[in-house]
């Protein structure tokens, strides 16, 4: 296993930092992934289905994450894009 390190500006967008969004971009593809906090993902249209609270966010979805990922059954899906939120104040809401 080869670990490399790299630095990129920090971001809420998770997914749009450069190297974070290289990584994801190669293992991606056209298998079936999902996001549970979706919210306006740049890798939306690559995952099969989306979840975000937020009832004005474009997803597949609008439950709770743990209900979103009951949805699928084991070893259904390829992978799970995982970005929750981090502050008091995105958890709260």
């Amino acid at each position: 296993m080869i670990f490399n390190r790299v630095w990129a500006m920090p971001s809420h967008n998770t997914f749009t930092i450069k190297p974070i969004a290289h990584l994801i971009c190669k293992y991606i593809n056209n298998d079936k992934w999902i996001d549970p906090f979706a919210r306006n993902s740049i890798f939306a249209d690559r995952c099969f289905a989306t979840n975000d609270l937020n009832p004005e966010t474009s997803t597949t979805h609008h439950l709770e994450s743990l209900e979103f990922l009951k949805l699928f059954e084991d070893n259904s899906v390829h992978g799970v894009l995982f970005d929750p939120p981090y502050s008091p104040r995105q958890i709260s809401e």
